[in-house]
């Protein structure tokens, strides 16, 4: 249990997420359509609007203030009926829910204001950064709402350009709000004293305690189809592509018939990508390969067979088309996929292999197999992995496990559905415990840095307060800040 000083600390972690995320993780499900103002004319007409609380609001060029204007952050003007907005948008998020609407405009106000200081300081964004990220954003968008007419709906756009431009402009906020936040907290280190003394002025009935870790390694098999199963979907995306190519069938018809990719198949196989998109090697190779119209040989990746048309060609996006089908894997073959690692396993508990020579030769998950099956920790880069952060039916299965044991065969399902085995060996299990300088010192270190930046990110809002235009909305004085906007 988290005592005062802990709850203090943990308090300044949620406080460093507030200000170095919540403004801008949420960019995708619910943004605030600020304007950003260069007339000062129009500035001091919003400001007018502002202070006159019983008088009709005047209107105002920029844009018609239906609900008032709830405030105002150097060149930013934030408007409340997009505060409103905002609060709809996230009612059903679980990590936001419980936010006040006094939390809520404190943290766009101080997006505003990193955004404001960012174009100060002469931080730019590039239209190529924003210009990919809203073509991402708004072909999830697409993947989740089906079409462009539901998202236009749901965004309260009357067109795809207006909504291009709405997300263009956030975007561009956001991310300059992100760089001048990198910018002051980059240069923040910290030294192992200032660990040390970090972690020991912490009482020792106040530090916290750790979840239970684990070291792990793993043999995974994937049930494979036949040669003859390959040969049959390979030679159908044939026939589809000679029709396209020799017949002008359309690519599009026939991605929304066939295509076993479910997240594109009702928009005719579409996806709009760029090179650093975290798309599989062999997909984005095809992809930049091709010319504008031209149509793949069929190729695999680790989701099944494809072709891919190119549809356009926009400097370093690419519109293209594909068409996915998975071979049939007959029942036969996944019992024997689960066989050969039952008969595996047999071997490591009899010590007749050990399980990182075993892993190296049959394990099918090639990220892991030439490590001996070792898992990472992707956060930390260490192989220390916290049970409560793995998924509830793998905790399951290896909770009771000690240090040596071999679980049974896990039965899981890959990214598409298919059925795969694995086995799990714990290599090192350290139980729930409370914080221990040696045995935990990178959590500490991280903990101990995020507490530094989260110093230096008030410090630079305090300073920057006393020089930065900043007015709000009547309905917010009475909030209790955590900065002094009320200045």
């Amino acid at each position: 249990m988290m005592l005062s000083r802990v709850k203090n600390l943990k308090s300044n972690h949620r406080f460093l997420l507030v200000v170095l995320g919540l403004a801008f993780a949420k960019a995708s499900i619910a943004q605030v359509d600020t304007l950003q103002i260069s007339d000062e004319m129009v500035k001091e007409e919003v400001l007018l609007a502002m202070r006159k609380v019983d008088s009709v609001r005047p209107v105002v060029q920029v844009r018609e203030l239906i609900d008032g204007v709830s405030g105002v952050v150097g060149d930013y003007v934030i408007l409340n009926s997009d505060i409103k907005k905002q609060l709809l948008d996230i009612k059903g998020d679980q990590d936001l829910s419980e936010l006040t609407d006094c939390q809520l405009i404190e943290s766009i106000l101080r997006e505003k204001m990193f955004a404001h200081h960012a174009i100060q300081d002469s931080i730019t964004v590039s239209d190529q950064e924003v210009e990919a990220e809203t073509d991402q954003r708004i072909a999830y968008f697409k993947s989740i709402l089906g079409s462009d007419d539901a998202v236009l709906e749901k965004y309260q756009k009357s067109s795809m350009p207006e909504l291009r431009s709405a997300l263009n402009r956030i975007t561009r906020d956001i991310k300059l709000a992100q760089r001048m936040q990198q910018r002051i907290t980059e240069a923040v280190e910290i030294t192992p004293e200032e660990v040390r003394a970090f972690f020991y002025n912490l009482p020792e009935d106040e530090r916290p305690l750790f979840n239970t870790e684990v070291e792990m390694a793993q043999i995974v098999i994937k049930p494979k189809p036949s040669e003859e199963s390959v040969n049959e979907v390979v030679n159908k995306l044939k026939d589809y592509r000679q029709d396209v190519l020799e017949n002008g069938a359309s690519f599009a018809a026939k991605a929304a018939l066939f295509s076993e990719d479910v997240a594109t198949e009702r928009q005719g196989g579409v996806i709009t990508l760029r090179r650093g998109d975290q798309f599989v090697k062999e997909f984005k190779e095809a992809a930049f390969s091709l010319t504008e119209g031209e149509v793949s040989e069929p190729f695999e990746t680790v989701f099944g067979w494809h072709i891919l048309k190119v549809d356009k060609i926009r400097g370093q996006v690419r519109d293209v088309r594909h068409i996915l089908l998975y071979p049939y894997i007959s029942v036969a073959r996944v019992n024997e996929a689960k066989q050969e690692l039952d008969k595996v396993r047999d071997q490591i508990i009899l010590k007749e292999i050990t399980f990182d020579q075993a892993a190296k030769d049959i394990s099918d998950e090639k990220e892991t197999a030439k490590n001996g099956g070792k898992l990472i920790n992707p956060n930390t880069g260490e192989a220390r992995l916290d049970l409560t952060r793995l998924s509830e039916d793998l905790t399951r299965q290896i909770i009771f496990l000690e240090e040596g044991d071999v679980s049974g065969i896990i039965d899981e399902k890959d990214q598409i559905g298919r059925a795969t085995f694995k086995i799990i060996y714990i290599s090192k299990k350290i139980k729930d415990h409370k914080a221990d300088y040696s045995l935990d010192y990178l959590k500490i270190k991280d903990i101990a840095l995020k507490d530094k930046q989260v110093k230096a990110v008030r410090k630079w809002q305090s300073d920057k307060l006393k020089d930065t235009y900043i007015k709000i909305g009547t309905e917010f004085k009475g909030c209790d800040f955590e900065n002094q906007w009320n200045k």
